[in-house]
């Protein structure tokens, strides 16, 4: 021990030599000169300050003393490490100067690095041992709560008053402001200054009196302290930020020596409920008024639950309607048209009882279309155009699901769905056309099975001039009496005989030119164009086997008698020369 001593005294006393040194070079009349001897005077007084705690206590204030330091230690710990990097840096760059004065401020900064280190690797050797040692205390200390009560509520009364007087100071500097007052202004942020160092002073008064009932219900181990630490910690917020995280760190620890591992449930269950209260704040904040309602996120949640179920009952209705068709024999197009009108009926009465839902007056909806139809005259005409023709489609069942529908000429197939704004055709090819309701109210459209599926098609063909006409009907008629196509051979619909029929309609440039008509129906009313084809390949066997002539297009080229070609040519070359000969001469008179 006497030996590290010895060398301690050397050390330092090779320092001071070295001091010395260093002021020595710089010049006596010199400003520089009468900053180094204050540096080197600095640097002589900078010595480690012995940190004790004592933890020798006889009454609650004692106790609550030795904690408020337990406090100043954290909060050290806390700023040390921000001042050793500023120290550190400051020596950064004085190293770049090579002056005496820099060398000499530089051991003052390296000095109290050291001291700081020193003191920041103590306290946080140490920090802990104090905290027990003083938790150990705790049994032995009688806190006087009922005291504490009387006191704190003497310190909230105050500081309701100190509050309302700084909300009447800031609205005279603001009248201050507006006058543009500055000698008034002045005197009022001085007024505001002494308001809030008052309410600091308060905020300690206070936080030292619940640190009282704080003790008490560490000791008997209560769990609303959980909530206690949350206020005191918010009420240090009130006067340094850092030191209400000192405070958290330090309480904390003692909760932790308390009550061990369950410090975690109950801090969980307090955060849980301090969550839940954020919650119940951010659902019931007020958003904005609608006749005299307050409209709050809670409502709109309520409204989206409500319009969410609407929607599934509606699926769930549909999914019903389309399960029953086979059960009660219901056609397709009326089972997707009791589904389509029943799914938008529930999603309006689901639309209305969430409006009614958040208190909205159902009668302001007037209002609220009124407004609405100026958008609708100008931008939303065609969806209400849709809109209504669907509704009509669905009503008048003009069009219904499983029509086959020809829009033009080369746009026909089968419906398979009319919604509010558009209906799906299907084509043959197994491509889904979107085409809007309006299309079908505004435009010509062919139901090929509106009220029925039997259709009459109309099969062209020609023969032969010469051919016996007689002839040719018997065997077309024979032809397709035989194959397998399917169609109505006979009987009586719609007042008219079906059976099928060969009509004689002209004579043609190259051929006696006939139709076959022929009703079918079924799902070949719904492929004209298979049905012609396969009709057609029917009639040219059965003609060719008869050996009636089905034949090509004919032209005849009649010449009339006239002269030579040659000798044409030559006179018309003779008469082009005579022409010219004859311009020459008039241009030469």
């Amino acid at each position: 021990m006497k030996k590290i001593l010895v060398f301690i005294f050397f050390v330092f006393l090779f320092a001071d030599n070295n001091l010395t040194k260093l002021l020595n070079q710089i010049p006596k009349n010199s400003p520089d000169y009468t900053l180094g001897v204050a540096i080197v005077q600095k640097i002589k007084t900078l010595k480690p300050k012995k940190i004790v705690f004592d933890s020798n206590i006889t009454n609650q204030w004692d106790y609550e003393n030795k904690f408020l330091e337990l406090i100043d230690f954290k909060k050290e710990l806390m700023i040390i490490p921000n001042k050793i990097e500023d120290l550190q840096n400051r020596i950064d760059y004085l190293q770049s100067n090579n002056t005496p004065l820099s060398k000499l401020q530089i051991e003052f900064y390296q000095k109290k690095l050291y001291l700081l280190k020193n003191k920041f690797n103590f306290l946080k050797s140490h920090i802990k041992d104090y905290e027990k040692e003083l938790f150990n205390k705790l049994s032995d200390v009688k806190f006087d709560i009922n005291f504490a009560n009387k006191q704190i509520k003497y310190w909230n009364k105050l500081l309701l008053q100190k509050k309302r007087e700084y909300e009447k100071l800031r609205i005279d500097l603001q009248k201050w402001e507006i006058l543009n007052n500055k000698k008034n202004m002045q005197i009022i942020k001085n007024y505001i200054n002494i308001n809030l160092n008052k309410q600091k002073g308060i905020y300690e008064n206070l936080i030292k009196n619940y640190l009282i009932i704080w003790f008490y219900e560490l000791k008997n181990e209560d769990k609303n302290i959980f909530k206690l630490t949350e206020k005191i910690i918010n009420f240090e917020k009130h006067i340094d930020s850092l030191k209400a995280n000192a405070l958290n760190e330090v309480m904390f620890d003692f909760e932790k020596f308390k009550f061990g591992n369950k410090i975690f449930i109950y801090q969980s269950k307090n955060e849980f409920k301090i969550f839940l209260n954020k919650v119940k704040n951010f659902l019931n904040y007020p958003l904005f008024n609608i006749s005299n309602k307050t409209i709050t996120p809670l409502d709109f949640i309520i409204m989206i639950l409500i319009l969410i179920i609407g929607w599934f009952i509606g699926k769930y209705y549909k999914k019903l309607i389309y399960s029953l068709r086979d059960k009660y024999e219901i056609s397709y197009s009326t089972s997707t048209l009791l589904a389509n009108m029943g799914y938008y009926f529930i999603l309006t009465i689901t639309f209305l009882i969430a409006l009614k839902s958040v208190g909205l007056n159902l009668s302001s909806l007037a209002i609220i279309a009124g407004a609405l139809s100026v958008g609708i005259g100008f931008g939303l005409q065609n969806i209400v155009s849709n809109f209504v023709s669907g509704i009509i489609l669905m009503f008048e069942k003009s069009i219904k699901v499983g029509d086959y529908i020809q829009i033009d000429e080369n746009t026909r197939g089968e419906v398979i769905d009319i919604s509010m704004r558009s209906t799906i055709i299907r084509t043959n090819d197994n491509i889904d056309i979107i085409v809007p309701n309006q299309a079908f109210i505004q435009n010509n459209v062919i139901n090929w099975t509106m009220k029925d599926d039997i259709v009459r098609f109309r099969i062209p063909f020609g023969v032969a001039y010469g051919s016996n006409i007689d002839k040719v009907e018997e065997v077309v008629l024979n032809a397709i009496t035989k194959s397998t196509i399917p169609f109505i051979k006979g009987g009586k619909l719609f007042d008219s005989n079906v059976e099928p029929r060969v009509v004689f309609i002209e004579m043609g440039d190259s051929s006696l030119n006939f139709e076959l008509f022929i009703w079918v129906r079924g799902e070949y009313a719904k492929k004209p164009k298979r049905v012609i084809s396969e009709f057609l390949k029917v009639i040219y066997n059965g003609l060719n086997e008869a050996g009636i002539e089905i034949p090509f297009p004919q032209q005849d080229l009649h010449i009339r008698d006239s002269i030579p070609f040659e000798i044409y040519i030559k006179q018309e070359n003779q008469k082009e020369k005579k022409q010219n000969l004859s311009d020459k001469i008039y241009k030469m008179f």
